[in-house]
Parts: C-alpha cells; sequence; structure tokens
C-alpha cells in the first residue's frame, strides 16, 4: 500500500509540475464507493435506505488556477487521459464520462450563483464499475466538496447530494435519485448510514459484522429486456398511484402509505399493481425495522430482514430470472452463507452476500468456479470493509516543486 501510495504522489507530482504552481496549496479529498443494502427509491417511492461504503475510494486532488482563468484541466491516472474544459461554457453533453460528471456539478453549483474557480484536477478512482457502487458519483460528490473549500460558501452534505443529482440530470440528461450521494458524504467510519428521503432524516449506525463478511457479487451482466421489466415495474406503481388517488388516497408516492391503508384500495387494482406496490411498501416498513435493529446491536435481526427482502423481490417484482436466478439459488446452497439479496433490481447480476468469515474463501471460490461453469461469465467480489468515509487533506506545494 505503502508503494502504491508512492507511486501516486509522483504521478500527481509531475501533473501538478506542469502548471508551474507558485504557492497554492494543493486540496485533495478520498470519497469512498457505497452500496445500497435495503431500500428502493424512485419518484413515486420517497422511501427508506441503509447502505454501507466499500473499502475503495476515489482520491481527488485539485489546486486553484488564477482568479480570471476558469479552465478545467481534468486528469485520471486510471484512464490516463486528459481533458480540458471551461466553466464559461456549460452545456449539455451525450458523453458520460467521469470528466463530464465533475463538471456537471461544477456548473450546476454555478447556476446556483455558487461561485467556482478554475482548477486543476488530478484523479485516481479505484471503486469497481463494473456495477453500481458510484464509481463517478464520488468523483462529483469530491468535487462538489473541494469546490466549496475554494470558495466562500457552505453546503449540507444532503444539499451537495442533490446539486450534484441535479447537474446529472441538467448537463447529461441522467435522472437519478440524490440518495446515491448520501452515504458517501453523510457516511461515518465503522457505520451503515440510514436515510429516509421524504423526511431528510439520516443517521449513521454503528455497526460490527462481528464473525460475518458482507460482499457483493457482480456478473455486470445487463440486459435489455431486465431494464424494460424494471421500467414497467415503475410503470405500474404509477398507474396504480393514479386509481388509488381517483378513489380519494391523495398520495404522491408509496411511502406515505402502510400495508394495512394500502388494503383499502387493493380490489381496485390489477394483480401486477397490487404486487408491485406492496412490494415498495413493505420495503419502506422492512428498512425501518432493519434501522432498529441496527440500533440495538441485533446483526441476527437485520441479516433476517435481508432474506426476507429477498423473498420479496422474487414474489412481488418477478424480476429474479435466468442468470441472476441461478445465481441466487447457488450462493444460498452454499454452506456457510447466511443471507443473499439481489441489488439494483437485478438490473446488473449484483448481489449482497453476507457469509461466515471462516468459510468465506471456500464459499467465494465454488460460488465463483460453479457459476462461470454454467453461465460461462465470471463473477467480480468486492467486500464490506466500512471504516471508510470523505476524508480531506492539504498539500504543501512545495513538495511538488522541481
Amino acid at each position: 500500500m505503502a508503494q502504491e501510495s508512492e507511486n501516486l504522489f509522483k504521478e500527481a507530482k509531475s501533473f501538478f509540475q506542469v502548471f508551474e504552481p507558485k504557492g497554492e496549496i494543493i486540496t485533495g479529498v478520498t470519497v469512498p464507493g457505497s452500496v445500497l443494502i435495503l431500500g428502493e427509491v424512485f419518484e413515486q417511492n420517497m422511501g427508506k435506505v441503509i447502505s454501507a461504503n466499500l473499502n475503495k475510494n476515489a482520491f481527488i486532488l485539485a489546486q486553484k488556477r488564477k482568479e480570471s482563468d476558469r479552465s478545467l484541466n481534468f486528469y485520471s491516472q486510471h484512464y490516463d487521459e486528459k481533458i480540458r474544459l471551461s466553466l464559461n461554457a456549460p452545456e449539455r453533453r451525450e458523453e458520460h464520462g467521469w470528466a463530464y460528471g465533475m463538471a456537471s456539478t461544477l456548473y450546476m453549483l454555478e447556476g446556483m450563483s455558487k461561485k467556482v474557480t478554475g482548477m486543476n484536477i488530478y484523479i485516481d478512482n479505484k471503486i469497481p464499475d463494473l456495477f453500481n457502487a458510484n464509481s463517478v458519483e464520488a468523483l462529483e460528490a469530491g468535487i462538489a466538496d473541494i469546490a466549496s473549500k475554494f470558495s466562500d460558501w457552505d453546503m449540507t452534505g444532503v444539499e451537495m447530494a442533490q446539486v450534484c443529482a441535479d447537474g446529472e440530470k441538467k448537463f447529461l440528461n441522467i435522472d437519478s435519485h440524490f440518495v446515491k450521494y448520501v452515504p458517501m458524504l453523510l457516511g461515518k467510519k465503522g457505520c451503515v448510514t440510514y436515510f429516509d428521503v421524504a423526511t431528510g432524516d439520516n443517521n449513521t449506525i454503528k455497526t460490527n459484522f462481528g464473525s460475518l463478511t458482507f460482499m457483493v457479487m457482480s456478473s455486470g451482466l445487463k440486459k435489455k429486456h431486465i431494464e424494460e421489466k424494471r421500467k414497467s415495474i415503475f410503470a405500474e406503481v404509477k398507474a396504480a398511484i393514479e386509481t388509488m388517488n381517483k378513489l380519494g388516497a391523495n398520495i404522491s408516492s408509496l411511502d406515505t402509505l402502510t400495508l394495512e391503508k394500502f388494503d383499502v384500495y387493493r380490489s381496485k387494482l390489477t394483480l401486477e399493481q397490487k404486487k408491485r406496490c406492496a412490494y415498495f411498501i413493505s420495503e419502506n416498513e422492512r428498512v425501518a425495522i432493519a434501522k432498529n435493529a441496527l440500533t440495538k446491536g441485533n446483526l441476527a435481526g437485520f441479516i433476517e430482514i435481508i432474506n426476507e427482502s429477498q423473498k420479496n423481490i422474487k414474489n412481488r417484482l418477478e424480476i429474479v430470472q435466468e442468470e441472476n436466478e441461478i445465481l441466487v439459488d447457488l450462493i444460498l446452497d452454499t454452506d456457510g452463507v447466511r443471507a443473499v439479496r439481489m441489488l439494483n433490481m437485478g438490473t446488473d447480476g449484483t448481489v449482497l452476500v453476507v457469509v461466515d468469515k471462516d468459510k468465506k474463501a471456500q464459499a467465494e471460490s465454488k460460488i465463483k468456479k460453479t457459476f462461470t461453469t454454467r453461465t460461462g461469465i465470471d463473477l467480480v467480489t468486492e467486500v464490506f470493509n466500512i471504516d471508510t468515509q470523505l476524508e480531506e487533506f492539504t498539500i504543501d506545494v512545495s513538495s511538488f516543486k522541481k
């Protein structure tokens, strides 16, 4: 690790020397990737979620340019790519690359009258981009944090999360929810993050996994028909809400309903609408129960909720198909596994796995080998190590002088 840090410092030194730094402190930030463990959020369900950070980070170094210089000079060590943009020319782009994601956040801040300075920006991103671990999102959150340090304004973590999501929507035409930025901005070491979208209530819950290991396994497999199925689920929920409102429900999203209140309207909905709505409503309630279990240190209860959630996905979303079904069944049939749950609604072949630490290596090897044999697809594994959080640091520019 020390050798890796030394190599990174040398590469960054070469980048910043190009600009002949003259006294400006270089500001740095590390931002962890994250995974949403429980809960689902979208326009018709402003629900509750529990997330955890991965022990993989995006690393950003930035330096102010001259006061009148509005240039943004980006360099990524991971992609060996240099990109130059300007704060004077914000525009919608078709490209969804890492630099444009960061720029969209800065453009959004500018549009809110939050002054942003020109910068030289060096990044190295270790967050897996095979599945939804918030790789580019960590860069966006990190550059928002740095921009605030270079200016005279301040924002809360939730406000920054909203800016990042709004920037993606306005400049990249990516309509995603700000909840994905919350754990990396608010998370604390040794904790999982609870967030209620509707109320803004958030907690970092001290968690000890004890004799268990939490990890994600992913095939990275994305299929168009699964994504279409996901869209149809959202459409069914929207239609159900419209029907319930005609009957006097007066709701905008499912998080305002309990299963008991939902029973009043079930008879007027299609079978599919009943199942989809019941899934999201019960998940909202399940997340609240999971939060209480973690707060009390009841890890066994939390694991039971994860397994209940997977059954809910299978029975009410009916989205567990093909390779995803093979993977879930294979994991459940492996010695030492305590829980499994599909993540991201099955759209990228990613699952959460809870396994005994002393059986982790054997279980992981068996699952990977068997899955590849049966499907021809390799699995990638990342272990949760929740000792990460957003951290800021500075480097005296004299360290980079020739």
